[in-house]
Order: structure tokens, then sequence, then C-alpha cells
């Protein structure tokens, strides 16, 4: 597994690159960047005149690839991107962020994402979470609950719009059903009819007011074309999806989950020090400006996000509410179950009470392999 870092290496950008001997050695960072934000880090990096040898491992393999290199404990980059999930389950090989870092100006949000047992672990870089988009043109919903937003999609149907609430079947997105019935993603959490409820709920919209779910993978294209279109008038999503602040508006949903990407440096890292000097750079006032221009991510540093646009600052707030997922290691995996128990429901081949069976017991075997 020595090789695995080294692999991804040979098909990085490299930034700055010096075959001098006498050359600084090069920042190695792993990152989970999309290609638009490498392509813009790789410039803005450059201009701040470090050396970095970058690699990007694609979000869906990030968590798998980066503990097997962080297992392996060779080859090891000095500094990592992860999604805040992963935290719990990297946590024992991790360094913790040196005091002059975690006593910057972070936001509530982001610092509680950066923590873990009272240790700061990671640098946040972004916070994002799901929020409710809608054209200006429309009125915000009357609340942030779902029965606000349901019928603010109800009341914005038209003929040339009779699905106008776009939601992904994801469990992800299902967390705020979830949270509305009194359950969440954890295991025991959905032990009585509460989660039965929360998954008829969620795959009642697809027979009134979603259109059915795109092909797996097409799902974000699909939703931002519909959107522009006008074909959706009340969108459910996160940054990740923003465009630009000239048509998008921004609302708070109730039960929302809120989470982010942090920047770690593991315990073998070779040269730790530069890995929180390029941590330090990227939530820098500068770079997390530059980001949040381009692509409206919400900056994680106050100073940061008093200069983003508009945009991400009503992302931000309102995303104040949200909550993140339980802080388990076991958190990210409880999707593999969900998901597919979803869209089984949606397309009509489960009834709830089947699908939230199969995910009790795919939810108990994993807890019982992790004692």
């Amino acid at each position: 597994m020595a090789k695995v870092f080294a692999r991804l290496i040979a098909s990085a950008s490299l930034v700055a690159c010096s075959s001098e001997p006498s050359a600084p050695q090069p920042i190695r960072f792993l990152h989970t960047f999309s290609p638009a934000e490498t392509e813009l880090f790789n410039n803005v990096i450059a201009e701040r005149g470090l050396r970095v040898e970058s690699a990007l491992v694609p979000f869906a393999r990030g968590q798998q690839v980066i503990g097997e290199i962080l297992a392996a404990k060779q080859g090891c980059p000095d500094l990592i991107r992860i999604d805040a999930t992963w935290l719990p389950g990297l946590r024992a090989q991790l360094v913790q962020v040196p005091p002059e870092l975690a006593t910057l100006d972070w936001t509530p949000e982001a610092a509680e994402l950066a923590q873990q047992g009272g240790a700061w672990l990671g640098v946040p870089q972004t916070v994002d979470g799901l929020v409710v988009i809608r054209d200006k043109a429309l009125p915000a919903p009357a609340g942030p609950s779902l029965d606000d937003v349901i019928a603010a999609a109800r009341a914005a149907r038209t003929p040339e719009r009779p699905r106008p609430l776009a939601v992904r079947v994801d469990g992800y997105w299902f967390v705020p059903w979830l949270r509305a019935e009194g359950a969440d993603l954890a295991a025991g959490a959905i032990d009585g009819d509460n989660a039965v409820r929360a998954v008829a709920r969620f795959a009642a919209l697809f027979d009134d007011l979603a259109p059915p779910p795109p092909p797996s993978g097409s799902e974000a294209n699909e939703e931002l074309a519909r959107f522009q279109n006008g074909g959706v008038a009340y969108w459910i999503t996160g940054p990740w999806q923003f465009t630009s602040g000239e048509r998008m508006a921004v609302s708070p949903l109730a039960g929302a989950p809120r989470g982010g990407q942090l920047l770690v440096v593991p315990a073998c890292a070779a040269h730790p020090e530069d890995g929180w000097k390029l941590a330090a750079e990227i939530t820098s006032v500068h770079v997390a400006t530059r980001l949040a221009q381009a692509f409206s991510t919400i900056p994680t540093r106050f100073e940061a996000l008093a200069a983003a646009p508009m945009l991400s600052r009503d992302a931000a707030t309102a995303l104040r509410e949200a909550v993140p997922l339980p802080r388990d290691a076991r958190t990210p995996l409880l999707f593999d179950d969900l998901n597919p128990a979803l869209a089984a429901v949606v397309a009509k081949d489960a009834t709830p009470d089947e699908a939230i069976a199969g995910v009790r017991r795919g939810w108990q075997r994993l807890l019982k392999g992790s004692r």
C-alpha cells in the first residue's frame, strides 16, 4: 500500500515543479477537490509561491484510499483534505492542529466540525450541508419545516412546471425526513415506526411534486439543468451545486445535516510542518475568498466569510441551525444500506416497512462487526 500515494501522484498536477537538486521539497497534498477547484487551487498556490505536489482522489473512494494509505504508514502525504464525516474513523492516525491555527477566527459551525473528543484534529476548509434553493423571483417558504417547503413547491406548480420540487434519492437528502419523525442516521435510531413513516413520506414526493430520479451518477447535472430551465422551483441541495448569485436565493431547511471539508495532517507525514503551512495558506483570507468568489463555497473564517459573495453568506446563515451527522466512525458506512432501500421504495420495488427492515438488519450487522 506504500505505493498508493505514489501512483496517485504520477497522474497529479505538479505545481511550480523544478528539477534543481537544491529546490525545496514539495509539499505532498492528497485532496478531493473537483477538477475545476483543482485548477484554481493549483493556480492560486503557484501565485503564493508554494511548491505543492498534489494528487486528486475521487470523493466516492476517498475514505477507503486515505484509510489504506494511513494504515500502511509509508509514503504518506503531508496534508489531506477529507470530509468531516471521515474524521472519527481516522482520528487515531492524525496529529493535532497547532495552537496558532486552532485559535484563528473560525466560525462556530466550522470549529465544531474540526474537533473530536475536545481535540482539534483538522483545519476546517469549507462548511456545507442541505439548504433550499429557489429562483429569486419566487417567494421563500413560510418557514424552514418540510411542510413549509412542500407547501411552497405545491403553490409554484403550473402546467409548464408540474414537478416543481427537486430532491435526490439519497440517504443524505433523506436525513431531514428522518429527523422530522424523531429518527436520525444512526443504528438504533430507526427501530420504531418513525423511520417507516419518514420513508413513506419521502417516497410520496415522487408521485406528486418531485420529478422521477435520473440515472445514478447523473443527478447533479440533471438537477442543475431542471433548475436552470425553470422546471424546478424549489431545490433541496447543497453549496456544491451553487452556480452564481444572479438567480439563486437560499433558505434554511429544518433537520438538515451540516458538514464540511477538513485539512488534516497524518501522523505518518514526513514533513508535518509543511502540511500545516499549506493548510494555513488554503484557509487564509486571500485563498478562501478566491475559492468562494469562483464557486460560492462557504469560508470557515469570519474575515473570509465577510468578504465572500452574498450567496455564500446566505448559505452560511441558512446552515447555522443545521446539525452535523452523528460523529461516529460508522456513520459514512450507513449509506450503503440506506441508499438502495430508498431507491427501491421510490421505484415501488419495496414497501417502506420492507425497506426499513432491511436497513435495520444491515446496520445491526455493521454494529456487531465493529465490536
